[in-house]
């Protein structure tokens, strides 16, 4: 019987599959996410009875027909997928699910980072989440009115250095923690480089290692949850806690610096309910205006555009010189040949 179930990938212009799968999914409660790669298993008239999909290193839409369970397809295509996962060249694996599967990701291996009534964030390399906090807590300074900005920086912006300057004002020391995910336009490295020079005239501005456990609401899956607020209010749980427990714990803050969003009613529901929960754990959110050109606020999806036109005129006009002048030295019209270019340059972040 085991030979029955065999994994298939899945090509993601097979649109008659993903209807299967997205059936299946919609019979156990989830929805269709954001994917790169997806595999299943059918039963022998070619129903789709299990499925597992990737987002860079993160497991996504896991689900099993209820009739089949019980048979370790679930353990299977975990399975699959993580060796999928390494064979793209990652070293760990995270995995957002509802509590259904919490023992099944335990079982394999995965401990929970962060846990609610609704859903878990898991780690396969718990060793890597301590590492990354023993290094924060040898980074620490012993400033008693320390802060903490985490930026994405895609790319680093005059609004980025504004929050900077006024976190550097308002601070006796401050960290900065990049997001460390893959799914920007450019990579943790580029935009590492740009907060790096950017912030050289800062004597009291530290940069640190990016984190890959302050998750992205561009990485955060919304296949389990039942609406794009709740999706919000999740993710920002996430970030909260990891914040509130590791990371504020490890570095010994009080205060993190946010950037107001004027355009993203999602960011700024997220900024919202992130002040919420830092008031219930005695932390500070500090909200700073956005700075303005043109009476319109900077944007980093507008840097983006401008990139990809090849447009540094204007560009120069809303990013400071040391990141315009590292722009220029990139090949602008190759990114233009990217086949997710417009996701690229419009994500909200």
């Amino acid at each position: 019987m085991d030979n029955i179930w065999r994994i298939h990938d899945i090509k993601l212009a097979d649109k008659l599959t993903l209807n299967k799968i997205e059936k299946l999914l919609g019979s156990v409660n989830l929805k269709s996410d954001i994917i790169e790669e997806c595999a299943v298993i059918y039963d022998e008239s070619k129903n789709v009875i299990a499925t597992v999909s990737r987002y860079l290193n993160t497991l996504k839409c896991l689900a099993i027909e209820p009739a089949y369970q019980g048979n370790n397809l679930a353990n299977k295509l975990v399975t699959y997928m993580i060796q999928r996962i390494y064979d793209q060249g990652w070293n760990e694996v995270f995995v957002f699910t509802k509590p259904d599967y919490f023992s099944t990701f335990q079982s394999l291996g995965f401990n929970i980072i962060y846990q609610n009534h609704n859903f878990a964030f898991l780690t396969n390399r718990d060793d890597l989440f301590k590492n990354y906090l023993d290094y924060l807590a040898k980074e620490k300074t012993n400033y008693n009115n320390a802060s903490v900005i985490v930026m994405n920086a895609n790319p680093f912006t005059k609004g980025h250095l504004f929050l900077v300057q006024q976190a550097s004002l308002k601070s006796d020391f401050v960290y900065i923690i990049p997001v460390k995910e893959s799914g920007s336009l450019f990579t943790y490295q580029q935009r590492k480089t740009m907060i790096e020079l950017g912030i050289q005239e800062f004597k009291n501005v530290k940069l640190l290692e990016g984190s890959n456990y302050l998750v992205s609401k561009n990485v955060f899956p919304s296949y389990f949850l039942s609406s794009p607020l709740a999706v919000i209010q999740e993710q920002t749980n996430l970030d909260v806690h990891i914040f509130v427990d590791y990371i504020a714990k490890a570095l010994q803050i009080k205060t993190r610096f946010v950037g107001e969003e004027p355009y993203s009613l999602t960011t700024n529901e997220y900024n919202k309910t992130m002040k919420t929960v830092f008031m219930a754990n005695d932390l500070n959110l500090i909200i700073i205006p956005r700075l303005s050109f043109n009476e319109k606020a900077i944007s980093a999806t507008t840097a983006r555009k401008l990139f990809i036109q090849g447009d540094f005129d204007e560009l120069q006009r809303i990013v400071p010189k040391t990141s315009a002048d590292f722009l220029k030295k990139l090949d602008y019209l190759s990114y233009q040949k990217l086949s997710n270019i417009d996701d690229l340059i419009n994500k909200d972040y």
